[in-house]
Protein backbone atom coordinates (compact mmCIF):
# COMPACT_ATOMS: atom_id res chain seq x y z
CA UNK A 1 0.00 0.00 0.00
CA UNK A 2 2.92 2.14 0.80
CA UNK A 3 5.60 3.62 -1.17
CA UNK A 4 9.19 3.33 -0.04
CA UNK A 5 8.95 6.96 1.36
CA UNK A 6 5.69 6.96 3.15
CA UNK A 7 7.26 5.33 6.29
CA UNK A 8 9.89 7.73 6.53
CA UNK A 9 7.76 10.89 5.80
CA UNK A 10 5.14 9.31 8.63
CA UNK A 11 8.17 10.03 10.89
CA UNK A 12 8.39 13.93 10.29
CA UNK A 13 5.04 14.48 10.42
CA UNK A 14 3.82 13.02 13.74
CA UNK A 15 2.92 15.24 16.34
CA UNK A 16 3.26 18.93 14.97
CA UNK A 17 -0.24 19.52 16.13
CA UNK A 18 -1.34 18.69 13.14
CA UNK A 19 -4.72 16.54 15.03
CA UNK A 20 -4.96 14.91 18.15
CA UNK A 21 -6.29 12.86 20.91
CA UNK A 22 -5.09 13.67 24.76
CA UNK A 23 -6.09 12.07 27.98
CA UNK A 24 -5.04 12.19 31.44
CA UNK A 25 -5.83 12.88 34.88
CA UNK A 26 -9.33 11.80 35.90
CA UNK A 27 -11.35 9.55 33.53
CA UNK A 28 -15.21 9.49 33.71
CA UNK A 29 -17.47 6.98 31.08
CA UNK A 30 -17.25 8.52 27.57
CA UNK A 31 -18.87 7.00 24.97
CA UNK A 32 -18.86 7.70 21.05
CA UNK A 33 -22.35 8.95 19.42
CA UNK A 34 -24.46 5.90 18.55
CA UNK A 35 -26.30 7.05 16.24
CA UNK A 36 -23.89 7.63 13.41
CA UNK A 37 -24.02 7.05 10.22
CA UNK A 38 -22.11 5.04 7.64
CA UNK A 39 -19.43 5.94 5.26
CA UNK A 40 -20.52 7.81 2.35
CA UNK A 41 -18.57 9.70 -0.61
CA UNK A 42 -19.93 12.94 0.39
CA UNK A 43 -20.45 14.52 3.67
CA UNK A 44 -23.87 15.31 4.77
CA UNK A 45 -25.11 16.47 8.42
CA UNK A 46 -24.61 13.30 10.92
CA UNK A 47 -27.09 14.82 12.84
CA UNK A 48 -30.35 16.91 12.83
CA UNK A 49 -28.89 19.29 15.33
CA UNK A 50 -25.71 21.51 13.90
CA UNK A 51 -22.93 22.97 16.22
CA UNK A 52 -23.28 26.14 16.93
CA UNK A 53 -20.84 28.42 15.41
CA UNK A 54 -17.78 29.06 16.82
CA UNK A 55 -18.30 32.37 17.43
CA UNK A 56 -21.33 31.64 18.98
CA UNK A 57 -19.55 29.60 21.86
CA UNK A 58 -17.51 32.22 22.69
CA UNK A 59 -19.24 33.32 25.74
CA UNK A 60 -20.78 29.69 26.27
CA UNK A 61 -19.37 28.41 29.91
CA UNK A 62 -20.85 24.86 28.47
CA UNK A 63 -19.24 24.14 25.02
CA UNK A 64 -20.07 20.43 25.57
CA UNK A 65 -20.18 18.97 21.81
CA UNK A 66 -23.87 17.72 20.10
CA UNK A 67 -24.27 14.29 18.42
CA UNK A 68 -21.81 14.48 15.55
CA UNK A 69 -19.47 17.13 13.43
CA UNK A 70 -19.53 18.34 10.08
CA UNK A 71 -18.26 20.80 7.86
CA UNK A 72 -19.61 21.05 4.50
CA UNK A 73 -16.73 23.32 3.05
CA UNK A 74 -14.50 20.78 3.84
CA UNK A 75 -16.91 18.03 3.19
CA UNK A 76 -15.45 16.40 6.47
CA UNK A 77 -17.68 15.14 9.22
CA UNK A 78 -17.32 12.40 11.86
CA UNK A 79 -18.63 11.58 15.78
CA UNK A 80 -16.49 12.81 18.46
CA UNK A 81 -17.35 11.02 22.15
CA UNK A 82 -20.71 12.30 23.74
CA UNK A 83 -20.08 14.98 26.13
CA UNK A 84 -16.39 15.97 24.85
CA UNK A 85 -15.90 20.16 24.48
CA UNK A 86 -15.31 21.85 21.60
CA UNK A 87 -12.66 23.53 21.57
CA UNK A 88 -12.64 27.67 20.39
CA UNK A 89 -11.21 28.26 16.70
CA UNK A 90 -8.36 30.41 18.23
CA UNK A 91 -6.71 27.32 20.05
CA UNK A 92 -5.91 25.35 16.61
CA UNK A 93 -3.45 25.12 14.22
CA UNK A 94 -0.95 26.01 16.75
CA UNK A 95 2.22 28.69 15.22
CA UNK A 96 5.03 27.21 15.29
CA UNK A 97 8.89 26.66 12.95
CA UNK A 98 8.50 25.34 10.54
CA UNK A 99 4.65 26.01 10.03
CA UNK A 100 2.44 22.61 10.54
CA UNK A 101 2.03 20.49 7.51
CA UNK A 102 -2.19 20.42 8.42
CA UNK A 103 -4.81 23.26 9.42
CA UNK A 104 -6.65 21.57 12.12
CA UNK A 105 -10.41 21.58 11.25
CA UNK A 106 -12.04 20.83 14.85
CA UNK A 107 -10.66 19.91 18.25
CA UNK A 108 -12.49 18.12 20.81
CA UNK A 109 -11.81 17.54 24.71
CA UNK A 110 -13.01 15.92 27.36
CA UNK A 111 -12.72 19.27 29.68
CA UNK A 112 -11.01 22.47 29.79
CA UNK A 113 -9.92 23.13 33.50
CA UNK A 114 -7.88 26.73 32.62
CA UNK A 115 -9.96 28.22 29.49
CA UNK A 116 -6.96 31.09 29.49
CA UNK A 117 -4.37 28.28 27.81
CA UNK A 118 -7.42 27.94 24.92
CA UNK A 119 -7.28 31.78 24.33
CA UNK A 120 -4.23 31.74 21.63
CA UNK A 121 -3.24 28.77 19.64
CA UNK A 122 -1.47 26.19 22.05
CA UNK A 123 0.04 22.69 20.59
CA UNK A 124 -0.59 19.49 22.10
CA UNK A 125 1.92 18.75 24.82
CA UNK A 126 1.90 16.85 27.98
CA UNK A 127 0.77 19.58 30.21
CA UNK A 128 -2.13 20.36 27.93
CA UNK A 129 -3.05 17.07 27.66
CA UNK A 130 -3.32 17.02 31.51
CA UNK A 131 -5.57 20.33 31.55
CA UNK A 132 -7.71 18.80 28.60
CA UNK A 133 -8.09 15.78 29.69
CA UNK A 134 -8.98 14.33 26.34
CA UNK A 135 -8.21 16.04 23.26
CA UNK A 136 -9.70 15.08 19.60
CA UNK A 137 -9.06 16.77 16.05
CA UNK A 138 -9.30 16.09 12.69
CA UNK A 139 -7.74 17.86 9.61
CA UNK A 140 -6.70 18.46 6.32
CA UNK A 141 -3.48 18.66 4.31
CA UNK A 142 -2.16 22.11 4.04
CA UNK A 143 -1.01 22.61 0.10
CA UNK A 144 2.53 22.39 -0.65
CA UNK A 145 3.41 20.48 3.18
CA UNK A 146 4.59 17.14 3.92
CA UNK A 147 0.93 15.12 3.93
CA UNK A 148 0.64 15.83 0.42
CA UNK A 149 4.31 14.48 -0.66
CA UNK A 150 3.36 11.00 0.75
CA UNK A 151 4.45 8.00 -2.35
CA UNK A 152 1.48 6.46 -2.00
CA UNK A 153 0.23 3.66 -4.28
CA UNK A 154 -3.51 3.07 -3.85
CA UNK A 155 -4.13 0.93 -6.43
CA UNK A 156 -2.14 -2.05 -3.81
CA UNK A 157 -5.08 -2.06 -1.10
CA UNK A 158 -8.23 -1.85 -3.74
CA UNK A 159 -9.61 -5.48 -2.37
CA UNK A 160 -9.33 -4.23 0.98
CA UNK A 161 -12.21 -3.13 3.22
CA UNK A 162 -12.43 0.88 4.37
CA UNK A 163 -15.18 2.57 6.28
CA UNK A 164 -14.62 5.73 4.63
CA UNK A 165 -15.67 5.18 1.00
CA UNK A 166 -12.72 6.35 -1.53
CA UNK A 167 -10.00 6.07 1.25
CA UNK A 168 -7.71 3.80 2.68
CA UNK A 169 -6.31 4.40 5.97
CA UNK A 170 -2.46 4.16 7.53
CA UNK A 171 -2.55 3.95 11.40
CA UNK A 172 0.89 4.77 13.19
CA UNK A 173 1.09 4.18 17.31
CA UNK A 174 3.89 5.56 19.42
CA UNK A 175 4.81 6.67 23.01
CA UNK A 176 6.58 9.93 23.97
CA UNK A 177 6.94 12.52 26.76
CA UNK A 178 4.57 9.38 28.69
CA UNK A 179 2.22 10.44 26.10
CA UNK A 180 0.31 7.44 23.61
CA UNK A 181 0.32 8.71 20.35
CA UNK A 182 -2.05 7.35 17.71
CA UNK A 183 -2.64 8.96 14.17
CA UNK A 184 -4.38 8.06 11.90
CA UNK A 185 -3.90 8.99 7.63
CA UNK A 186 -6.84 9.00 5.31
CA UNK A 187 -5.51 8.46 2.19
CA UNK A 188 -7.63 9.03 -1.14
CA UNK A 189 -7.84 6.68 -4.04
CA UNK A 190 -7.69 8.35 -6.89
CA UNK A 191 -6.90 11.98 -5.78
CA UNK A 192 -4.40 13.96 -4.16
CA UNK A 193 -6.53 14.61 -0.98
CA UNK A 194 -5.17 13.46 2.76
CA UNK A 195 -7.03 13.73 5.94
CA UNK A 196 -5.29 13.35 9.08
CA UNK A 197 -6.43 12.59 12.98
CA UNK A 198 -4.30 12.10 15.73
CA UNK A 199 -5.28 10.84 19.43
CA UNK A 200 -2.82 11.71 22.16
CA UNK A 201 -3.23 10.04 25.67
CA UNK A 202 -1.29 9.49 29.12
CA UNK A 203 0.30 6.07 28.02
CA UNK A 204 -1.34 4.30 31.46
CA UNK A 205 -5.08 5.92 29.55
CA UNK A 206 -4.78 3.87 26.71
CA UNK A 207 -5.86 0.35 27.09
CA UNK A 208 -8.85 2.71 28.47
CA UNK A 209 -9.64 4.86 26.06
CA UNK A 210 -8.09 3.38 22.67
CA UNK A 211 -11.21 1.79 22.07
CA UNK A 212 -12.94 5.19 22.38
CA UNK A 213 -10.65 6.77 20.55
CA UNK A 214 -10.65 4.07 17.72
CA UNK A 215 -14.48 4.16 17.57
CA UNK A 216 -14.80 7.49 16.99
CA UNK A 217 -11.96 7.94 14.26
CA UNK A 218 -13.79 5.20 12.28
CA UNK A 219 -17.13 7.62 12.19
CA UNK A 220 -15.10 9.99 10.27
CA UNK A 221 -16.62 10.49 6.62
CA UNK A 222 -15.58 12.76 3.80
CA UNK A 223 -15.44 13.04 0.21
CA UNK A 224 -12.41 12.04 -1.97
CA UNK A 225 -12.49 14.70 -4.04
CA UNK A 226 -13.14 17.62 -1.59
CA UNK A 227 -10.52 20.13 -1.17
CA UNK A 228 -6.93 20.15 0.49
CA UNK A 229 -6.24 22.97 3.01
CA UNK A 230 -4.67 25.93 1.57
CA UNK A 231 -0.73 26.70 2.21
CA UNK A 232 0.48 27.80 5.49
CA UNK A 233 0.55 31.12 6.11
CA UNK A 234 3.55 33.20 6.94
CA UNK A 235 4.88 33.46 10.86
CA UNK A 236 3.42 37.03 11.86
CA UNK A 237 6.04 39.44 12.88
CA UNK A 238 6.87 38.96 16.86
CA UNK A 239 7.39 42.32 18.96
CA UNK A 240 9.56 41.62 21.48
CA UNK A 241 8.83 43.41 25.00
CA UNK A 242 10.30 43.77 28.09
CA UNK A 243 8.59 42.74 31.23
CA UNK A 244 6.65 45.80 33.11
CA UNK A 245 9.35 45.43 35.91
CA UNK A 246 11.89 48.42 36.76
CA UNK A 247 15.15 48.63 35.32
CA UNK A 248 17.90 46.89 37.22
CA UNK A 249 20.28 49.71 39.44
CA UNK A 250 23.05 48.71 37.82
CA UNK A 251 23.52 48.60 34.22
CA UNK A 252 24.62 44.89 33.36
CA UNK A 253 25.06 45.26 29.06
CA UNK A 254 28.61 44.46 29.74
CA UNK A 255 28.40 41.25 31.28
CA UNK A 256 29.40 38.89 29.04
CA UNK A 257 26.82 36.05 29.70
CA UNK A 258 24.31 38.18 27.32
CA UNK A 259 26.26 37.96 24.66
CA UNK A 260 26.75 34.09 25.11
CA UNK A 261 22.87 33.21 25.30
CA UNK A 262 22.51 35.12 22.47
CA UNK A 263 24.81 32.55 20.67
CA UNK A 264 22.89 30.13 22.49
CA UNK A 265 19.59 31.30 20.86
CA UNK A 266 21.63 31.39 17.06
CA UNK A 267 22.53 27.90 17.46
CA UNK A 268 19.21 26.45 17.79
CA UNK A 269 17.29 28.37 15.41
CA UNK A 270 20.14 27.47 13.14
CA UNK A 271 18.99 23.90 13.45
CA UNK A 272 15.44 23.82 13.40
CA UNK A 273 13.97 21.02 11.30
CA UNK A 274 16.60 18.94 11.91
CA UNK A 275 14.67 15.68 11.87
CA UNK A 276 14.15 14.21 15.37
CA UNK A 277 16.07 10.75 15.68
CA UNK A 278 15.97 8.80 19.10
CA UNK A 279 19.85 8.56 20.21
CA UNK A 280 20.78 10.88 17.07
CA UNK A 281 23.39 13.53 17.46
CA UNK A 282 24.20 15.36 14.11
CA UNK A 283 22.39 18.70 13.57
CA UNK A 284 20.76 19.29 10.45
CA UNK A 285 20.55 14.99 10.12
CA UNK A 286 19.12 13.86 13.35
CA UNK A 287 19.12 14.59 17.06
CA UNK A 288 17.05 13.94 20.17
CA UNK A 289 15.58 16.44 22.57
CA UNK A 290 19.23 16.16 25.05
CA UNK A 291 21.49 16.44 22.25
CA UNK A 292 20.08 19.42 20.52
CA UNK A 293 20.30 21.37 23.86
CA UNK A 294 23.37 20.16 24.24
CA UNK A 295 24.82 21.16 20.66
CA UNK A 296 22.76 24.71 21.67
CA UNK A 297 24.53 25.25 24.61
CA UNK A 298 27.82 24.69 23.07
CA UNK A 299 29.02 21.82 25.18
CA UNK A 300 29.87 17.68 24.48
CA UNK A 301 26.70 15.60 23.89
CA UNK A 302 24.88 15.01 27.26
CA UNK A 303 21.33 13.01 28.02
CA UNK A 304 18.46 14.27 30.74
CA UNK A 305 20.25 12.84 33.10
CA UNK A 306 23.88 13.80 32.56
CA UNK A 307 23.10 17.36 31.89
CA UNK A 308 23.79 18.45 35.44
CA UNK A 309 27.44 17.70 35.01
CA UNK A 310 27.25 20.65 32.81
CA UNK A 311 24.18 22.84 35.27
CA UNK A 312 22.69 23.61 38.16
CA UNK A 313 19.14 24.22 38.91
CA UNK A 314 17.64 27.50 39.33
CA UNK A 315 13.76 28.83 39.94
CA UNK A 316 11.13 29.33 37.13
CA UNK A 317 11.60 32.94 37.94
CA UNK A 318 15.41 33.14 37.48
CA UNK A 319 14.67 31.54 33.60
CA UNK A 320 16.49 33.50 31.50
CA UNK A 321 16.94 33.37 27.50
CA UNK A 322 19.17 30.17 26.58
CA UNK A 323 18.35 28.72 30.31
CA UNK A 324 16.88 25.30 30.03
CA UNK A 325 13.66 23.48 31.38
CA UNK A 326 14.48 19.57 32.15
CA UNK A 327 12.70 16.50 32.91
CA UNK A 328 14.71 13.92 33.78
CA UNK A 329 13.69 10.58 33.64
CA UNK A 330 13.16 10.28 37.06
CA UNK A 331 10.89 13.09 37.79
CA UNK A 332 8.98 11.90 34.70
CA UNK A 333 6.16 9.52 36.32
CA UNK A 334 5.90 7.39 32.92
CA UNK A 335 10.38 7.32 32.64
CA UNK A 336 10.71 8.99 29.68
CA UNK A 337 12.42 12.61 30.01
CA UNK A 338 12.74 15.42 27.56
CA UNK A 339 14.35 18.87 27.93
CA UNK A 340 13.70 22.44 26.37
CA UNK A 341 15.71 25.15 25.65
CA UNK A 342 13.57 28.78 27.05
CA UNK A 343 13.69 31.87 24.90
CA UNK A 344 10.92 34.00 26.71
CA UNK A 345 7.81 34.20 28.28
CA UNK A 346 4.48 34.12 26.03
CA UNK A 347 2.26 36.28 28.41
CA UNK A 348 2.10 38.15 31.64
CA UNK A 349 1.01 35.59 33.66
CA UNK A 350 3.76 33.00 33.02
CA UNK A 351 1.67 30.31 31.72
CA UNK A 352 2.93 29.97 28.28
CA UNK A 353 6.16 29.89 27.31
CA UNK A 354 8.38 30.32 24.12
CA UNK A 355 10.63 27.04 23.56
CA UNK A 356 13.12 25.55 20.77
CA UNK A 357 13.25 22.33 21.13
CA UNK A 358 13.64 19.41 19.37
CA UNK A 359 10.76 16.87 19.57
CA UNK A 360 8.89 14.21 16.84
CA UNK A 361 9.27 15.03 14.38
CA UNK A 362 11.98 17.76 13.63
CA UNK A 363 12.97 20.82 15.80
CA UNK A 364 10.82 23.47 16.24
CA UNK A 365 10.12 27.22 17.74
CA UNK A 366 6.89 27.80 19.46
CA UNK A 367 4.94 28.25 21.69
CA UNK A 368 3.77 25.93 25.11
CA UNK A 369 2.20 25.54 27.91
CA UNK A 370 4.88 26.01 30.94
CA UNK A 371 5.17 22.17 32.86
CA UNK A 372 5.98 22.57 35.71
CA UNK A 373 7.16 19.15 36.15
CA UNK A 374 10.39 20.58 34.31
CA UNK A 375 13.41 21.75 36.47
CA UNK A 376 14.56 25.04 35.08
CA UNK A 377 18.79 24.80 34.85
CA UNK A 378 21.71 26.72 33.72
CA UNK A 379 24.19 26.00 32.20
CA UNK A 380 27.83 26.69 34.02
CA UNK A 381 29.36 30.01 33.73
CA UNK A 382 26.34 32.10 32.86
CA UNK A 383 25.46 34.75 35.30
CA UNK A 384 21.97 36.08 35.97
CA UNK A 385 22.12 39.03 34.28
CA UNK A 386 19.45 40.24 32.17
CA UNK A 387 15.78 39.54 32.24
CA UNK A 388 13.29 37.12 30.88
CA UNK A 389 11.63 38.83 27.69
CA UNK A 390 7.86 39.12 27.38
CA UNK A 391 7.00 37.84 23.68
CA UNK A 392 3.38 37.63 23.55
CA UNK A 393 2.01 34.78 21.70
CA UNK A 394 0.83 36.07 18.50
CA UNK A 395 -2.92 36.02 17.74
CA UNK A 396 -3.82 32.90 15.07
CA UNK A 397 -3.52 34.41 11.40
CA UNK A 398 -6.74 34.20 9.44
CA UNK A 399 -7.21 30.93 7.44
CA UNK A 400 -8.22 31.15 3.98
CA UNK A 401 -11.53 29.57 3.59
CA UNK A 402 -11.33 26.32 1.64
CA UNK A 403 -12.59 26.17 -1.96
CA UNK A 404 -14.00 23.62 -3.44
CA UNK A 405 -11.85 21.05 -6.12
CA UNK A 406 -14.94 20.17 -7.72
CA UNK A 407 -18.66 20.91 -8.62
CA UNK A 408 -21.37 19.14 -7.04
CA UNK A 409 -22.44 16.80 -9.96
CA UNK A 410 -18.93 14.80 -9.36
CA UNK A 411 -16.73 16.28 -12.20
CA UNK A 412 -12.73 15.16 -11.84
CA UNK A 413 -10.59 17.67 -9.85
CA UNK A 414 -7.95 18.79 -11.97
CA UNK A 415 -5.01 17.10 -10.99
CA UNK A 416 -2.29 19.15 -9.18
CA UNK A 417 1.06 19.79 -10.65
CA UNK A 418 3.94 17.63 -9.13
CA UNK A 419 7.60 19.72 -9.07
CA UNK A 420 10.32 18.25 -10.61
CA UNK A 421 12.06 16.51 -7.55
CA UNK A 422 15.46 18.33 -6.66
CA UNK A 423 18.49 16.99 -7.08
CA UNK A 424 19.79 15.36 -3.60
CA UNK A 425 22.43 17.79 -2.65
CA UNK A 426 23.97 17.04 0.92
CA UNK A 427 22.98 19.27 3.51
CA UNK A 428 26.02 21.14 5.63
CA UNK A 429 26.15 19.60 8.96
CA UNK A 430 26.34 22.80 11.46
CA UNK A 431 29.40 22.04 13.76
CA UNK A 432 28.65 23.70 17.15
CA UNK A 433 31.06 25.67 18.32
CA UNK A 434 32.49 25.15 21.70
CA UNK A 435 31.17 27.71 24.17
CA UNK A 436 33.86 29.66 25.78
CA UNK A 437 33.20 31.03 29.41
CA UNK A 438 35.49 34.44 30.35
CA UNK A 439 37.45 34.56 32.75
CA UNK A 440 35.91 35.45 36.12
CA UNK A 441 33.31 33.60 36.20
CA UNK A 442 32.94 30.82 38.35
CA UNK A 443 32.37 27.09 36.26
CA UNK A 444 29.55 24.87 38.02
CA UNK A 445 31.59 21.81 37.04
CA UNK A 446 35.11 19.79 36.95
CA UNK A 447 36.31 20.91 33.67
CA UNK A 448 37.60 17.92 31.41
CA UNK A 449 34.69 15.53 33.19
CA UNK A 450 33.72 12.82 30.91
CA UNK A 451 30.00 13.09 30.38
CA UNK A 452 27.61 10.38 30.65
CA UNK A 453 26.47 9.73 27.23
CA UNK A 454 23.96 6.56 27.72
CA UNK A 455 21.11 7.58 25.59
CA UNK A 456 17.68 8.36 27.20
CA UNK A 457 14.70 5.57 27.15
CA UNK A 458 13.66 5.12 23.41
CA UNK A 459 10.31 6.42 22.58
CA UNK A 460 8.18 2.70 21.21
CA UNK A 461 6.68 3.54 17.56
CA UNK A 462 4.15 0.98 16.78
CA UNK A 463 2.46 1.17 12.91
CA UNK A 464 -0.20 -1.26 12.20
CA UNK A 465 1.14 -3.70 9.19
CA UNK A 466 -0.67 -3.11 5.99
CA UNK A 467 -1.68 -6.56 4.43
CA UNK A 468 0.42 -6.85 0.86
CA UNK A 469 -1.76 -8.04 -2.03
CA UNK A 470 -0.67 -12.02 -2.21
CA UNK A 471 1.60 -12.63 -5.75
CA UNK A 472 0.31 -15.21 -8.28
CA UNK A 473 2.37 -17.87 -8.83
CA UNK A 474 4.32 -17.76 -12.05
CA UNK A 475 3.78 -20.94 -14.19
Amino acid sequence: MVGTRFAHVLARVVVSAILSVGIAGPLRDVAVASDSVGPIAAPVPVHPEPIPAQSDQADQPDRSASKGFTDEAARVGFDPPVGWVRERSQALNPVSDPPDPAQELVRFQLRAGDPSLYLLPVPITSALVRDAGAIISVGLARTGGDLLDLDVDPRTDRDEASPVAGFFEVDEERTYEGLHVFTRYFVARETDRRLAARAVTAEEDWATLGPIVRASLDSLRADPKGPNAPAAPAPPEIVRQGPAAPAPAEPQSNDPSLALRQTILDRAASMLSTPYVWGGNAPGRGMDCSAYVSAAWGVARYTTESLGWVSAPITKNDLRPGDAMNLTIGRDPQGFGHVRLFEAWANEAHTLVWVYEETPPRAVHRVVVYDDRYQPIRLGGLSNAGVAPLVPAPAPAPERALTPSQNRSGAAPTPRPRPTPRPATPRPTATPRPLVVPSGIPQLYAPGTKPIVSPTPRPAATVRPTPRPTATPRP
